[in-house]
């Protein structure tokens, strides 16, 4: 009997390693194929793109926000992966009543590490979570730091950027960077003259959830910012490929 507690606090108990895996979230299911096996996981989101060509061979439950509840029954998973801020409380609530849910809630890198430690453990993979926080400590050893403020726009019209208390916002301040958003909220909305009166030294545009694109920028630069477009998946998808986007924070 495995027993584990997820990133809210809630006990899960399992029998033997999962088998009949169903994640509801795209980093969740990136993060199980690699330490489990493609062929583990039974069903996942429309948004679940990687694996490159998983989606093609699995049951697709709905999206992030509307999963097809009903069909994750049919399916009869051993273990449900969810995350607190994507998928939707009640459906999860529905779901654990029935099948063991395992909830990530990454706010920062020590929840991000600690996520690839409990899924190691979760999925018996220990020696690959081993490997993978190893890459993650020693690219984080390896940062160069600079400084200045920044906001990290997610959301266009209204404008909307990440919190201090956001992982994406500890990849930017592992790098040195310091957020200019205003506490009190993972990601507040924010008009023009907010933007002005807060003089970030750097606006960075992620590329998801918005598509932020390079015309996006004009905008900013006309207003005397420096701005870049930034890999959403960097910087937004928390799973193995921490060292990655440390590693890609580091050679902004």
């Amino acid at each position: 009997m495995l027993e584990i507690q997820d990133q809210i606090g809630r006990i899960l108990k399992l029998e033997r390693k999962p088998r009949r895996i169903i994640s509801l979230v795209p980093s969740l299911t990136e993060l199980a194929a690699e330490f489990a096996g493609e062929d583990s996981i039974i069903g996942l989101t429309t948004w679940c793109v990687h694996p490159k060509g998983l989606k093609e061979s699995k049951t697709i439950i709905g999206g992030t926000k509307n999963v097809n509840v009903e069909l994750v029954r049919q399916l009869q998973p051993d273990l449900i992966l969810a995350n607190k801020e994507e998928n939707i409380e009640e459906q999860i609530e529905i779901l654990a009543k029935d099948f063991p849910v395992y909830v990530s809630d990454v706010r920062d890198l020590k929840s991000a590490r600690g996520l690839i430690k409990e899924m190691g453990n979760l999925l018996q993979a220990d020696e690959k979570a081993h490997v993978y926080l190893h890459q993650a400590t020693e690219a984080l050893s390896k940062m160069d730091k600079s400084e200045g403020s920044f906001l990290i726009f997610i959301w266009n019209k209204p404008f909307m950027v990440a919190g201090p208390d956001s992982y994406i916002s500890a990849l930017l301040e592992a790098k040195g960077f310091k957020n200019a958003a205003p506490n009190g909220s993972r990601y507040p909305e924010l008009s023009w003259e907010e933007v002005q009166r807060l003089k970030p030294k750097y606006i960075f545009l992620s590329s998801e959830p918005y598509p932020f694109k390079s015309a996006d920028t004009i905008e900013f630069h006309k207003a005397g910012f420096t701005c870049k477009i930034l890999d959403g998946e960097m910087l937004t998808w928390y799973s193995h490929r921490l060292a990655k986007s440390l590693n890609y924070i580091n050679r902004l």
